[in-house]
C-alpha cells in the first residue's frame, strides 16, 4: 500500500492542530487533532479490507487472436476486467505491458478502467510483431484506489497468452537431388555416419574414408599401422550451420531469394536440435569474412540465438568478427617444445607430423567461406553434422569447404541454391536455363559422391518445375554425359 500526498497533507493537518492546541492550551484544537487521526487509521484499516476482497473478486483476461503469428503481422489483443460482487467495490485500473517486440499503433489507449459500481471492462488494441521468437504477454497490473484519494496499491495478475513469431514464408521450397523432392522435413535428415554423444567400442584398422577425429594416434603408432577407434552412438549429436550471407544471395524476387529459402532450411534444422536438445552452433559469412561465430551447446539461450541471427541476416557486406589471435588462427604455436618428443617412435613421430599438416590451416584469398571454416573453433569443425547453406556463385570455394568439413565433421550436408533457379529475367529460355541447371547438377553430383557428404539443392518448387520442363520428361532417366 502506498500514501498519497493527499494523505501527508491530512497528517500535516492533524500535527499542526495537536501542536496548535498545546501551544494555546485549547483542548479543541487537540481534539479535532485525535479525531483526525482516528480518521485516518479508520480509513486506512477499510481500504486494506477492501483491496483484500477486491483480490479476490477481480478476474483479469488477456488474450490474442492467434498463438502463431508472422514477422510483420497483425494480432488482435484483448484485455478484459471483471469484478464478481453484486455491490460497489474500490475503484480501479488496469494497465497491460506490452512485449517490447511488438509494435501498436500510436492512441489506443492499453488502460482498462472499473469505476466503483461497474463489474466489466475491456479494450481491445491491434499488435504487430517485429522479432521472430516465443513470447508470453507479462501479468498486467492493477492499481487500486481509495475514494478519498488517500491510499493507492498495484498488484500484478497472472501472466498472459504465449505467441510464437515465425519468419514469413517463402512458399512451396523444393528440397532434393537431380530434380526430385527427396527432403520434405530437412531438420530431420538422418546421419549416415555415427551421430554425436560417442563411447569408445573398439580399435580397427583405418580404411579410406574414416575421419581423421577418430585415428588413434598412439595406438597407430604403437601398431606401426593406421588405426581408428570405433564408437557406438549413445546420445545426441552436436550440428553446426555453416551459413553464408554474401551479396550473391540477395538474388531472387523480394521475399523469394536465395538467402530466404536457405533461412528456411536452417531454420529446419534448428527446430530440430531444439525438439531433440542437440548441442547447436553456427558460423556467418558475409562478403568481407565471419560476421559471427557460436559453438555448439545445448542450451536453450543458443538455440534462441541460432535463431534470431539466421532469422536477422541480409545478403550484404557485415562488419567481420574479431579475428582470433595468430596461434589461434594458424592452429600452430611456434617455438614450442613438446615434453613427449624424446620418447615418440619414428612411426609415431611421421605420423604426428602428417596430423599437424593436415590440420594446418592455410588462406585461400576469395574464399571467405573456406577461410571462416577454417578459422572456426575446433569445436565447430569436429562437429557431428555439419550443415553448409549456400549458393553456387563459386564452385571451387564450395568443393574446397566441403572437402576442409570432411576431414574433420563426422557428417556434412550441403544446401545450394542454384543461381538459375532465381534468375527469373532468363527463364523465358528454357533450353538454355535447362542447360544450366544440368551444369549445376553435376557439380552437386560430384560433391554428394565425397564420402560421408550429402549435396542438396534448394529452390522455388515452381521455378525447378518451369526448367525441368525443358528437359527429358522421366526425371529418373536424365543422365549427364
Amino acid at each position: 500500500m502506498r500514501v498519497t500526498r493527499r494523505f501527508w497533507l491530512a497528517v500535516t493537518a492533524a500535527g499542526s492542530l495537536l501542536v496548535g492546541g498545546g501551544v494555546l492550551d485549547a483542548p479543541l484544537l487537540v481534539v479535532s487533532a485525535v479525531g483526525l487521526t482516528g480518521w485516518l487509521l479508520a480509513m486506512q484499516f477499510a481500504f486494506v479490507r477492501g483491496v483484500s476482497q477486491l483480490r479476490d473478486d477481480l478476474t483479469v483476461t488477456q488474450s490474442l487472436d492467434r498463438a502463431r503469428v508472422q514477422t510483420g503481422a497483425e494480432t488482435t489483443y484483448t484485455l478484459e476486467a471483471s469484478v464478481d460482487t453484486a455491490g460497489d467495490h474500490l475503484p480501479l485500473s488496469v494497465e497491460t505491458e506490452i512485449p517490447l517486440v511488438a509494435q501498436m499503433e500510436a492512441g489506443p489507449d492499453s488502460t482498462v478502467t472499473l469505476g466503483t459500481s461497474m463489474q466489466l471492462a475491456s479494450v481491445t488494441l491491434p499488435l504487430t510483431w517485429e522479432t521472430v521468437g516465443e513470447y508470453t504477454i507479462p501479468g498486467a497490473t492493477a492499481t487500486v484506489s481509495d475514494g478519498t484519494g488517500l491510499f493507492t496499491q498495484s498488484f500484478a495478475t497472472a501472466p498472459g497468452p504465449e505467441v510464437l513469431v515465425e519468419a514469413p514464408s517463402v512458399g512451396p521450397i523444393h528440397v532434393g537431388q537431380g530434380g526430385k523432392q527427396l527432403l520434405r522435413s530437412v531438420g530431420e535428415h538422418d546421419a549416415r555416419g555415427r551421430t554425436g554423444g560417442l563411447s569408445a567400442e573398439e580399435i580397427r584398422k583405418y580404411v579410406p574414408g574414416d575421419a581423421l577425429k577418430y585415428v588413434d594416434w598412439k595406438a597407430t603408432a604403437r601398431l606401426d599401422e593406421a588405426h581408428v577407434r570405433n564408437y557406438e552412438a549413445e546420445g545426441n549429436r552436436s550440428v553446426v550451420l555453416i551459413f553464408d550471407h554474401r551479396q550473391t544471395l540477395g538474388d531472387g524476387a523480394p521475399g523469394n531469394t536465395k538467402l530466404e529459402h536457405l533461412k528456411s532450411v536452417a531454420a529446419a534444422f534448428q527446430q530440430r536440435a531444439e525438439t531433440t536438445r542437440d548441442p547447436l552452433g553456427y558460423v556467418t559469412i558475409g562478403d568481407a569474412g565471419v560476421t559471427e561465430t557460436r559453438v555448439p551447446v545445448a542450451r536453450t539461450e543458443a538455440y534462441r540465438s541460432c535463431q534470431h541471427r539466421i532469422n536477422d541476416l541480409d545478403a550484404n557486406a557485415e562488419t567481420p568478427a574479431t579475428a582470433p589471435a595468430t596461434a589461434a588462427a594458424t592452429g600452430r604455436v611456434t617455438g614450442a617444445v613438446n615434453p613427449a618428443a624424446d620418447t615418440q617412435s619414428p612411426m609415431e613421430t611421421v605420423l604426428l607430423a602428417y596430423r599437424d599438416a593436415t590440420e594446418s590451416k592455410r588462406h585461400l584469398p576469395n574464399q571467405p567461406l573456406y577461410n571462416g571454416l577454417q578459422a572456426a573453433p575446433h569445436e565447430i569443425r569436429s562437429a557431428d553434422l555439419l550443415v553448409i547453406c549456400t549458393d553456387d556463385s563459386s564452385p571451387s570455394e564450395l568443393r574446397n569447404t566441403v572437402g576442409q568439413a570432411r576431414r574433420n565433421a563426422t557428417e556434412v550436408v550441403v544446401f545450394i541454391t542454384p543461381s538459375v533457379a532465381f534468375d527469373t529475367d532468363r527463364l523465358t529460355d528454357l533450353d538454355t536455363a535447362y542447360e544450366r541447371y544440368r551444369t549445376f547438377d553435376q557439380f552437386r553430383r560430384e560433391l554428394n559422391e565425397i564420402d560421408s557428404v550429402t549435396a542438396y539443392e534448394v529452390g522455388p518448387l515452381d521455378q525447378i518445375s518451369t526448367i525441368l520442363s525443358a528437359g527429358p520428361a522421366n526425371t529418373n532417366q536424365r543422365g549427364y554425359a
